[in-house]
């Protein structure tokens, strides 16, 4: 699908074009119920209303996905991936896509079940901040599909879904090399994936470092999960790390838990994002992921929720600690 611009358009052409793709688009991520009659308007240079705005569309199954944003007047409301209807059906069954493997083992074949990361993913842009409103601290959304889970095994060994909203621009992750420590990633890169995120920054009850689950292409995985939680059966919470900073926030949730979402009332359900002191720089920040299922147009969706703003950090100087180094300079780049 093509995305649609208002210039150009007359008020009767903009409306049709919108309505269409709007439908396949969550309610707002107040408690109310789904219905069509709710759904958001596209965002037009006034921050009036409730508004959403979504990004390019990838395949997925039968269906596609892609990034949307969703505004409550002058302020963020939610972010978050939909899945149209069928994007569940005929999804890949290898174990991952190819992108991201070494060979572990150097006998010159690369075994896609044992040497490759990452499952079958799809790098998702954002659409752009509408006029007038907050710009979110995401840059890109990585979202995988692991038809056989991953590691740690007795834990992620299931289908899932892994949702990364990243804080830093795809150049940056693009840089986290694969390779043969941890999992599958560059070993000279080891010590800086398990660098410790400083305590005022970390979210309560995550590890401050996590090197046996520092991953290529990607980064090092903080879990919340005691180990006795036995094999994820639902949806949990994962903050990514690299070099001491926080790079993303990742719901990941099986398949059969967003199947269910047909069946539960409300179609919906939400639980907290744990949040640090202070986040490494002032912005809004989500403080639930909800998943939800909308009957009307069979789509799906994982989204961060329930904004607020974070002041600045007084041991920074008021903007990024130094772990960040270049990296404010990176996303104005990017944007």
């Amino acid at each position: 699908m093509r995305l649609v611009h208002a210039a150009g358009l007359t008020s009767a052409a903009l409306l049709a074009a919108l309505l269409p793709a709007a439908a396949a688009f969550p309610t707002p991520s107040a408690s109310r119920s789904p219905s069509a009659a709710a759904v958001p308007e596209e965002c037009g240079p006034e921050p009036s209303g409730t508004c959403v705005r979504w990004g390019p569309e990838q395949r997925l199954g039968d269906g596609r996905v892609r990034v949307y944003t969703e505004y409550a007047h002058d302020r963020p409301r939610a972010v978050g991936v939909e899945l149209s209807a069928g994007a569940l059906d005929r999804l890949p069954s290898t174990p991952t896509d190819g992108e991201h493997c070494h060979d572990a083992d150097g006998d010159g074949v690369r075994d896609p079940a044992h040497e490759c990361v990452g499952g079958h993913g799809r790098e998702l842009a954002l659409p752009a901040t509408p006029p007038d409103r907050p710009a979110l601290p995401f840059d890109w959304v990585l979202f995988n599909w692991n038809p056989h889970g991953h590691t740690p095994h007795g834990r992620y060994d299931v289908p899932h879904f892994d949702v990364h909203f990243y804080l830093v621009p795809p150049e940056e992750r693009g840089a986290i090399l694969v390779g043969g420590c941890a999992l599958m990633i560059d070993c000279g890169q080891l010590a800086t994936a398990s660098r410790p995120v400083p305590a005022a920054h970390l979210p309560a009850g995550y590890p401050a470092s996590s090197p046996q689950t520092a991953e290529g292409a990607m980064g090092s995985h903080l879990d919340s999960r005691p180990p006795s939680t036995g094999t994820l059966a639902g949806q949990t919470l994962i903050y990514g790390a690299y070099g001491g900073r926080l790079i993303f926030i990742e719901p990941m949730l099986t398949k059969v838990f967003l199947e269910r979402q047909r069946t539960v009332p409300g179609h919906r359900t939400c639980e907290p994002v744990p949040q640090p002191a202070v986040w490494a720089t002032p912005g809004w920040y989500p403080t639930r992921y909800c998943t939800a299922y909308r009957p009307e147009t069979g789509a799906h969706t994982v989204s961060l929720t329930d904004f607020v703003r974070s002041p600045p950090d007084s041991a920074a100087g008021g903007g990024w600690s130094a772990p960040y180094g270049a990296w404010p300079a990176a996303r104005a780049r990017t944007r």
